[in-house]
């Protein structure tokens, strides 16, 4: 019987699907939206791509003051680096090349941009983050040993393994939610 999930902190699953939109805040702040004033639209933008990450690293560091962590016994891992061209040809190109130039087409992809992050939360779509990436983890589906040893929750791990840990590896993962997992001293992994 599969473990049952506890999302929970629903805030730190949210900003990292912002954070995961950072870099089509970026190209926004440099494109611009002729119906909204440089100086507020450079200025959201740029809060909307630096923001959630930062706040996230609030939240590892309180997770590693209060140490909250949890230790994940690893059946299966997988590699997603395939789902990079999948997110920039689905969501990050044409996100960027829609039309901004008047407020009817600006509230049209506001719309579209808010049921992409509710697509990507309800489906647990929020590890790609450029934040993480430039400090050198990447991500891996976990799927955890439930009872008995089954296979039981799905997890992120985010680990500066070059490599998916292998089934059995036991990981002391640093919980930035129920779904989302840091490996401590990853970047001693092999």
């Amino acid at each position: 019987m599969a473990e049952r999930v506890n999302r929970g902190l629903p805030v730190a699953r949210l900003l990292m699907v912002v954070s995961s939109l950072a870099p089509l805040f970026l190209l926004w702040a440099i494109r611009g939206a002729p119906p909204v004033p440089d100086c507020y639209w450079i200025g959201g933008c740029l809060a909307f791509a630096v923001l959630p990450t930062a706040a996230l690293i609030g939240r590892w560091r309180v997770a590693a003051s209060r140490n909250d962590r949890r230790t994940v016994v690893v059946v299966t891992a997988r590699d997603h680096s395939d789902h990079l061209l999948v997110y920039l040809f689905t969501m990050l190109l044409p996100l960027y090349t829609a039309n901004l130039a008047n407020a009817r087409e600006l509230l049209a992809v506001a719309a579209a941009f808010v049921f992409i992050v509710f697509l990507f939360w309800h489906m647990n779509l929020h590890y790609m983050n450029l934040g993480f990436a430039v400090l050198g983890y990447r991500v891996y589906t976990v799927d955890m040993a439930g009872v008995d040893g089954a296979r039981g929750l799905s997890v992120i791990l985010l680990s500066k393994r070059i490599n998916p840990p292998d089934g059995g590896t036991q990981i002391d993962g640093l919980r930035l939610s129920d779904t989302v997992y840091v490996e401590r001293d990853s970047a001693h992994a092999h």
